[in-house]
């Protein structure tokens, strides 16, 4: 069992260029540096504390989601005085929804303060909003709310999303694509099957089939991606709407 040690595991001139880029991209200064170690430790280190609790960054990404829908939710009250439940809820889940925050994420280029195992060497999209997530957990721990909130709203909400545009943004083409095919009777039909491997990782299939002729196929690494690329595809063959979250 390895003993978790922040400041040994890394060449001090290391350490002080994580611990630069972390202050650079908050623009505060901050005080727990061992937070945001475990902020971007992957679970493939395999790293304890000397209570044998491991050390990565899944406990703050549990806490950074959680602040984010509240910070996210709050920020939509106060944005939409006359909103009503139903349109507040649809309007964060675009926000919040795990293609946007990858998005985010990846702008960010989270990714290179990243410590992990050199036996790891694939990551799907998921990371990039999971480290998002854990970043904001850490921030929330050094710096409290507040801080947190002004980071969040100043640093992610308003370079990456255009509140404004919202209900134009659509959240998943397959939900669109039948919702369409069941406004005009049309018979829509999804075959995903396995496809070839990519580096022992197993991709998938989509085939979507319109009254039983093909109109759109794509590949990805999960069946949902696969299917939502393919949507996207369709959608736009049957132009049904020309605005994307860029998937």
């Amino acid at each position: 069992m390895k003993i978790f040690n922040f400041f040994r595991s890394q060449k001090t001139g290391n350490q002080g260029n994580f611990f630069n880029k972390i202050q650079k991209k908050i623009g505060l200064k901050i005080s727990n540096k061992h937070i945001y170690k475990e902020a971007f430790t992957h679970s493939s280190m395999n790293l304890k504390d000397s209570d044998g609790k491991a050390i990565n960054f899944e406990r703050l990404e549990f806490l950074g989601d959680a602040l984010l829908t509240t910070i996210i939710a709050e920020y939509l009250y106060d944005y939409f005085p006359k909103a009503k439940e139903g349109t507040l809820t649809k309007f964060r889940a675009k926000i919040v929804s795990r293609t946007k925050l990858n998005q985010i994420g990846k702008n960010m280029n989270l990714i290179e303060l990243l410590e992990v195992s050199n036996n790891q060497n694939y990551f799907g999209d998921d990371i990039h909003g999971n480290l998002l997530e854990s970043f904001i957990g850490a921030i929330f721990i050094d710096l409290g709310y507040l801080k947190t909130k002004n980071y969040v709203l100043k640093k992610i909400i308003v370079p990456n999303i255009n509140i404004d545009d919202l209900d134009s943004l659509i959240l998943s083409f397959k939900a669109i694509l039948i919702e369409w095919g069941q406004k005009e009777k049309k018979n829509i039909e999804f075959v995903t099957r396995e496809a070839e491997a990519i580096k022992k990782k197993i991709e998938y299939s989509t085939q979507i089939f319109l009254d039983k002729k093909l109109l759109s196929e794509s590949k990805a690494k999960s069946k949902k991606k696969a299917e939502e690329k393919a949507s996207k595809i369709a959608s736009s063959i049957l132009k049904l709407n020309s605005r994307s979250m860029h998937y």
